[in-house]
Parts: structure tokens; C-alpha cells; sequence
């Protein structure tokens, strides 16, 4: 899963993705992109894997992970956007699985 980012002022004017697995999973991109279209930055840093599943009315729980793959690739993608920007970020953000705070199996509440 890639997301790709276009900023302006702090803004996300445009997002495309590119996923290659299930259903789940372009569903979870595709809403998770729509989610962040015209944020700012702030508010697509703030995104949750639960928001993701939410917004598409829920997820069976063996495809929860595709939430979370959304959430660390919109992530990943404004680790990125800083990096080659020379922008100052909390490395809390980084798409580290091992450190995310989610648990692929657990339910959401």
C-alpha cells in the first residue's frame, strides 16, 4: 500500500493510492485518502485505523490489519513529505508495527 501526497500551506490538496490485496484493503485506501483530502497536516497525523473502519461502517475482524495498513501508510507517506522537506517530526509517528499501538487482531470498541 503507498499513498501519495500533494501539500500546500500545511494543506493535503491531493491524495492517490496504490494497493495491491483485497477488497479490504483498497477499501480501507481509498476512504482512508478521502479522509485526509484538503486537511491539514495536523488532522492527517491524527488519523486512526478506527476512524478508517468507521467511515466504511465497519470491517470483519480478520481484515482489521487493512485499517491499520492505511493508517501506516498515510503515515509513512508524511514521514516522508518531512523528510525531504527538512521538517522537524515526532518520530512517535513512524510506521514501526512493532510500535504502533494497534493490535491487528484486536476488536475495536
Amino acid at each position: 500500500m503507498k499513498i501519495y501526497l500533494k501539500i500546500e500551506n500545511d494543506i493535503i490538496i491531493d491524495v492517490k493510492f496504490e494497493t495491491f490485496g483485497c477488497g479490504s484493503a483498497i477499501a480501507s485506501s481509498s476512504m482512508a485518502t478521502e479522509l485526509i483530502k484538503g486537511k491539514p497536516v495536523s488532522e492527517a497525523l491524527a488519523l486512526t485505523n478506527k476512524a478508517v473502519v468507521e467511515a466504511l461502517d465497519g470491517l470483519p475482524v480478520h481484515k482489521l490489519h487493512c485499517s491499520v495498513l492505511a493508517e501506516e501508510a498515510i503515515k509513512a507517506a508524511l514521514q516522508d513529505y518531512y523528510d525531504r522537506n527538512g521538517i522537524e517530526y515526532d518520530h512517535e509517528m513512524s510506521s514501526d508495527c512493532l510500535s504502533c499501538g494497534h493490535c491487528c487482531s484486536q476488536k475495536l470498541e
